[in-house]
């Protein structure tokens, strides 16, 4: 390695040593990003009755997409895995769940929208929405 008269390494040694971290960095973070998912499978799903489970936490539903059967009478597990209350709102229907504590469950029937399509959900605790905890409720 070069180095200076007082033991520290020049630039161009330093470059040649960090340079493939500097490379490294960006293609492995691209690399579990790829393997991470994107949220698009994976959806819990129920035709005419049958129950799906959320796990709730902060700021987020998992799963964060589900699909039901149009006009089904779902009931839906509402876990809260989070430190904070939560709970679920469904836009169209204008149906809310009741709140639930930290390490609580709760289960929740609802009416499925007649209409298909796609529906906005999220969470009525002030700032949550804004915070990313949101998802979809798909009727098909």
């Amino acid at each position: 390695m070069e180095r200076v008269h007082d033991g520290r390494l020049t630039r161009r040694a330093l470059v040649r040593r960090f340079g493939g971290l500097a490379l490294a960095v960006p293609v492995m973070s691209a690399l579990l990003a790829a393997c991470g998912g994107g949220g698009g499978g994976g959806g819990g799903s129920t035709s005419g009755g049958g129950k799906i489970t959320i796990e709730m936490s902060e700021y987020k539903y998992n799963p964060a997409t589900i699909t039901v059967s149009p006009g089904a009478s779902v009931t839906v597990t509402l876990k809260n895995v989070g430190s904070l209350q939560h709970d679920y709102h469904i836009d169209g229907i204008n149906a809310t769940s009741p709140l639930v504590d930290p390490g609580k469950s709760i289960d929740w029937t609802f009416t499925a929208p007649s209409q298909a399509g796609t529906y906005d959900t999220w969470c009525t605790v002030a700032g949550h929405k804004e915070l990313g905890m949101v998802g979809k409720l798909e009727v098909k």
